[in-house]
């Protein structure tokens, strides 16, 4: 949720008017319209604090975006079924990268329904939130997209415990990457994500090509969805490296869901560190589905 959208709901609950809202702010009417349409933001905290304390809300909700309902823990039999639907389709591994037990799993679910990650990192320096934007990647961005992967290989090789011997080398990845980018930027698949302007995050979300819904799936009016229809799929291919995104991974569920309410995640499995991406989508509530063709990633959707 934005923050525009924050204190919209936060006003009506209050039961303010914008004119009155603006008037105990010491800000102008045109200003808090402009919040809530999101196209503009505090440029102080003590605006966020002035505008929590007027409504009763906490200003670190109301200053972070990433701030969302954590993900309902999955029942027993979910998880079992998580765990046994994962074995099947790997069964030559990647391991199972969730907890041992559902105990554990629910274990860890208490302990982190109320961490957040990118807040306690800023708390920690006294540095303020940065503000997250996500856009459709341009031509003119194609080197900056090739420089953050090439950051994270270059960040996964200095990593503790991973296994360098699995790293493949970045120049070997750049033919097929360069590729994939052309097609991506052209079709409007890439999106790019900044911080305060900043780029430092990039992924993908691919629609199903129109030939992929199958005849009966079709009616007048457009596609039924069913069971079997297949679903947008989102791919992070350039992970943080840097704090300021270290909720990227939600803020690119966030946006995928919200013009795709029912979406597929593509975790790869040639990633060092996929052990550790693979287990925050299962925390999150997605289920492995299917397997790629070729073999090198996992398809994984909500738990329905």
């Amino acid at each position: 949720m934005t923050f525009g959208e924050k204190l919209r709901r936060a006003r009506k609950e209050k039961g303010l008017t914008q004119a009155e809202l603006a008037n105990q702010a010491g800000l102008g009417l045109r200003t808090i319209i402009a919040y809530e349409k999101g196209e503009t933001y505090p440029q102080k905290r003590s605006t966020y604090q002035t505008l929590a304390d007027i409504l009763g809300v906490q200003a670190d909700d109301l200053h972070n975006e990433e701030t969302a309902t954590s993900a309902a823990p999955l029942s027993r039999a979910q998880w079992e079924n998580a765990k046994q639907r994962y074995e099947e389709l790997l069964p030559d591994g990647p391991a199972w990268p969730g907890d041992s037990s559902y105990e554990e799993y629910c274990e860890k679910m208490a302990q982190s329904s109320n961490a957040d990650t990118a807040r306690n990192s800023y708390k920690s320096t006294g540095s303020e939130l940065p503000q997250i934007t996500i856009r459709p990647a341009l031509a003119k961005d194609f080197p900056t997209l090739l420089q953050i992967r090439k950051d994270r290989y270059q960040f996964d090789a200095t990593r503790a415990g991973v296994d360098k011997s699995r790293l493949p080398a970045f120049e070997s990845q750049l033919e097929a990457l360069t590729q994939s980018l052309v097609g991506w930027i052209a079709a409007g698949q890439c999106f790019l994500m900044e911080a305060n302007g900043r780029p430092g995050a990039w992924f993908v979300l691919q629609l199903p090509a129109p030939d992929a819904y199958t005849a009966a799936n079709k009616r007048k009016g457009g596609a039924k969805a069913t069971a079997s229809t297949p679903l947008p799929r989102a791919t992070m291919l350039g992970p943080y490296t840097s704090p300021r995104f270290a909720g990227a991974s939600k803020y690119m569920l966030s946006f995928c869901q919200a013009c795709c309410p029912r979406l597929a995640i593509e975790a790869p499995l040639d990633d060092p560190l996929s052990r550790f991406r693979l287990t925050y989508w299962l925390d999150q509530g997605f289920v492995p589905d299917a397997r790629v063709a070729t073999g090198g990633a996992v398809f994984l959707v909500l738990h329905s």
